[in-house]
């Protein structure tokens, strides 16, 4: 008894952090209410009548003195009407021996005056309150039953491996106990039950088609105004990154007209297109109007060039939308995909540590895993080391999806202007060196950033944002 009352003490204090006034209740179911005797005057009337020996006897006797003859007459029967308001007060003149009992009997079964009115319609029923007593003690073991769930909470606060020994003894505590301690075992399995569907999304291959140890270029179809770029110039940009032996171009969003221009440009030329759904301070809402334009145009054009669909770049680092609205977002435009006849990966792209942090919402939900890797913004990283250090940016990458998704950079380059970072040196030469090392260590799954320069981008901390455009260094390296 005294461990269930202590279990129950403690889970009700562990309700009580939820529940204030759990507590109170509980409380309650362990109170016997407690009444005083009511005093009420004694009618002179009943003094003047008969003997009251003889009266008060036969009222408070013990069943013994039965029915003697004398009690049923008519005056009897006057004096049982008597009372009826009067039962509780005989105790003033009686016997010294009498008043001591009959006070205690009237609080247990009769605490309210309305109650001895109703036991007068049934001058039987005294004895029957009598034995009635026991029902309002009753009512505190009421509590016991209200323990009994108790032992079933200690799982909750105590799931200690040598509780677990103990409670093999009790054969209803034991299943509460096993059930318990494989909740923590489920999470690091959470892993694998979202990594089975990775495989069927692409076959288990690799869903690109590098060249050589180049595989993708970022392409914006803007002027250094930020003026859209004209079909014509778009088609001879894509067809010059063709040239510089890349397979496929990284579209970021569909404005000035990006999927139409670039994608039959790469169409003409036989270059795969990596789609872009731009999340920006608008927030998710104009990124449903892109996934309808992208799906349209894959539904006219089909889909045997486009290689991914990317749904945000950075857009949780920026702080344009939660990890999980992104994450749910990602899940609709799969759908879209789906039902527009697209079969490739779906993903997103952040920085490293942005996609470690939420690699339990993202891995569930994308395909292959990708981000943005710039060496130059570590500051510890000389042009001449940009492409190991890609590298290993890529293995943690991976295990972020404990190795079980493919892993991509679709973004990674060096700046050729701005201030120094560090042992990253921004610079002409810098650049040339950054870049062919990244291409030779790991190129062809890398997108480089990026086709030319963009003067209508803000310059940034560093004086770098302008400066990434890296195709004329192409010319010359490759």
């Amino acid at each position: 008894m005294v461990s269930y009352v202590f279990a129950a003490a403690f889970a009700a204090g562990l309700v009580s952090a939820g529940s204030p006034h759990v507590h109170q209740r509980h409380a309650a179911l362990h109170k016997a209410p407690s009444y005083d005797a009511p005093k009420f005057p004694v009618p002179e009337k009943a003094n003047a009548t008969c003997g009251c020996t003889t009266y008060t006897t036969t009222w408070y006797g013990e069943a013994t003195l039965g029915p003697p003859a004398p009690v049923e007459v008519k005056k009897t029967t006057t004096i049982l009407n008597i009372v009826t308001t009067t039962a509780t007060i005989y105790a003033a003149h009686p016997s010294s021996s009498t008043t001591s009992e009959a006070p205690k009997q009237p609080p247990v079964y009769a605490p309210k005056p309305e109650e001895q009115k109703s036991s007068t319609s049934a001058a039987p029923v005294a004895p029957t309150y009598a034995a009635k007593p026991q029902a309002p003690a009753a009512k505190p073991e009421a509590p016991p039953s209200y323990n009994a769930p108790a032992p079933k909470q200690p799982p909750v606060y105590a799931p200690k491996p040598e509780e677990q020994k103990s409670s093999t003894s009790a054969a209803p505590v034991a299943p509460t106990y096993a059930a318990k301690p494989q909740a923590p075992a489920a999470k690091p399995e959470a892993p694998p039950s979202y990594n089975a569907p990775a495989p069927k999304n692409n076959g288990g291959k690799s869903p690109i088609t590098p060249s050589g140890n180049k595989w993708a270029m970022t392409y914006t179809p803007y002027t250094d105004s930020g003026a859209c770029k004209d079909t014509s110039s778009v088609h001879a940009d894509i067809a010059s990154i063709k040239a510089m032996g890349f397979n496929t171009v990284r579209l970021y969003a569909t404005d000035c007209s990006g999927v139409q221009n670039v994608g039959s440009a790469c169409t003409s030329v036989g270059m795969n297109l990596i789609m872009g759904i731009y999340i920006d301070a608008a927030g998710l809402l104009p990124a449903y109007a892109q996934l309808s334009e992208l799906t349209a145009w894959g539904k006219t054009n089909g889909w045997d060039k486009v290689e991914m669909v990317v749904a945000g770049n950075e857009a949780v680092f920026n702080g344009f939308c939660s990890a999980a609205d992104l994450a749910n977002f990602i899940n609709d435009v799969k759908t879209a995909f789906k039902a527009a006849g697209y079969s490739g990966p779906v993903t997103t792209t952040e920085p490293l540590n942005i996609i470690q942090e939420n690699a339990a919402t993202f891995c569930p939900v994308v395909d292959v895993i990708a981000a943005n890797l710039h060496p130059f913004f570590n500051g510890g990283v000389a042009a001449a080391d940009a492409g190991e250090f890609v590298k290993s940016q890529m293995d943690l990458l991976s295990q972020a999806c404990h190795g079980e998704k493919e892993a991509y950079c679709l973004e990674t380059g060096w700046p050729s202007e701005g201030n120094a970072n560090g042992a990253a040196i921004p610079g002409v030469s810098e650049q040339k060196q950054a870049v062919d090392s990244i291409v030779s260590v790991i190129g062809g799954k890398c997108a480089i950033f990026s086709f030319e320069n963009d003067g209508w981008k803000h310059p940034g901390d560093l004086n770098v944002e302008q400066h990434f455009g890296c195709s004329s260094i192409f010319k010359d390296l490759f």
